[in-house]
């Protein structure tokens, strides 16, 4: 596999497709899709076989917690890794204990003894394993490419994520019908070994390294100042936190949206992730054409817009149907902000600092997750899933009126690199 700064070519690509030409990131890209695929199947599977064993919305948002606390905990201090060391050695090790966490489950549900505390904990075994890789996964993507196709390599990057969330849930759905939940669990440890593969042959340019004289809690600091006095990557941060919280929650409580809202089945909860991977695959495809002419202020003041009508028609209607368009917008929404924050990190933050900056971002996101299925879960089961729908769509306008009101989204459409100052 070729080095990604090999290319000769010096033009930009009139689209975010144009830097497939560099192989190691186009096989980086397939790689990725697959697993990321296998992922969301195994994320369908789950949560229905956990909502069907304790009957309870509650223990979602548990299984939620469980594999991103721990990822929220470490995700700062991963940051300061992925600017030591390199990011590709990071990337190998948690992809293999992720392939070693799934395949423990796969290997309890065929021994009949998977219970729901098994699932949490080996949940949480991903999320440590999450915890070390999402900032050095976003930060290696750059170096795959040469800088001036960066912005570029960030979009579609989030195309082959959102194309693996439109495709995964379609084939859970049939895998399961199937063979059963847990051939969906097995093909998902099953793709990590093609992203070890192509991460191991790759040859990516070098990252920037900060000096290791500094202690690891001097890092955090010198990271998390550079966050704070940077006001367009602190609001980020914020409204990460609140996207995540009030939007992708949405999917960790699926299976119970499907039985409680709609009378289905928790395992057509497939149907509602497959409609959200598209509606985000048709919002990463928009992104990777025009997505360089989109102001990030329009593009987040959209996402907002969406959320809060997508999650009403959620809560609205007993129809299948209704909700699976309303998931469908969720997803463009989501990748339509995400898509938005991501450039504005990785395009105006030095690769010497950019992995405790993505870290920050990313605690924000991970945070909300738990946050947002828990207490999603937790007034489902006090009240009812429709309830809490509504509560969800209440503190969106909310914050959608405020964003609004003070034009805070304008931060997003500053572009000059602001360096790390000593």
């Amino acid at each position: 596999m070729s080095s990604a700064n090999s290319s000769t070519a010096i033009e930009k690509p009139s689209s975010s497709l144009g830097v497939l030409r560099h192989r190691g990131f186009a096989a980086f890209f397939v790689a990725a899709a697959l697993s990321n695929g296998g992922a969301w199947m195994q994320t369908v599977a789950v949560p229905a076989l956990l909502f069907d064993l304790t009957k309870q919305a509650t223990w979602l948002g548990y299984a939620s917690m469980a594999a991103l606390v721990p990822a929220v905990i470490l995700t700062p201090y991963a940051g300061v890794l992925s600017d030591r060391v390199s990011r590709r050695k990071i990337l190998i090790v948690t992809q293999c204990v992720q392939m070693s966490s799934a395949l423990m489950m796969w290997l309890m549900f065929q021994a009949g003894t998977l219970t729901p505390w098994r699932i949490l904990g080996l949940g949480c075994v991903g999320g440590l394993a999450a915890g070390f890789q999402s900032s050095a996964w976003q930060s290696f993507i750059p170096l795959l490419v040469p800088p001036h196709d960066m912005l570029h390599a960030v979009r579609l990057n989030s195309t082959q994520f959102n194309l693996a969330r439109a495709l995964g849930p379609g084939f859970a759905g049939v895998v399961i019908a199937t063979w059963g939940t847990g051939a969906a669990i097995l093909v998902n440890a099953l793709t990590y070994p093609l992203v070890i593969a192509v991460l191991v042959v790759s040859n990516p340019r070098a990252n920037s390294v900060m000096s290791k004289q500094d202690s690891v809690l001097t890092s955090l600091r010198e990271g998390a100042r550079y966050v704070w006095n940077n006001h367009p990557i602190r609001l980020a941060v914020l409204v990460g936190f609140v996207a995540s919280a009030c939007g992708q929650s949405l999917q960790h409580v699926s299976a119970a949206v499907a039985s409680r809202v709609f009378d289905r089945a928790s395992t057509e909860n497939a149907g509602l992730l497959t409609a959200l991977g598209l509606g985000a695959l048709a919002a990463s495809l928009v992104q990777a054409v025009f997505g360089s002419r989109i102001k990030r202020s329009q593009s987040a003041t959209i996402a907002f817009a969406m959320a809060v009508v997508s999650t009403a028609m959620i809560a609205a209607t007993s129809n299948y149907a209704v909700g699976l368009a309303g998931y469908a917008i969720a997803g463009f929404g989501h990748l339509t902000i995400a898509m938005a924050l991501n450039t504005l990190i990785q395009g105006t933050v030095p690769d010497e600092v950019r992995g405790r900056a993505v870290s920050y971002y990313l605690f924000g996101v991970l945070l909300g997750i738990p946050l947002g299925s828990f207490c999603l879960g937790r007034i489902g089961d006090l009240f009812s899933m429709r309830t809490a729908l509504w509560v969800d769509v209440a503190v969106l306008t909310g914050v959608t009126g405020v964003l609004a009101a003070r034009r805070s989204l304008r931060a997003f459409d500053r572009d000059e690199v602001v360096a790390l100052s000593k």
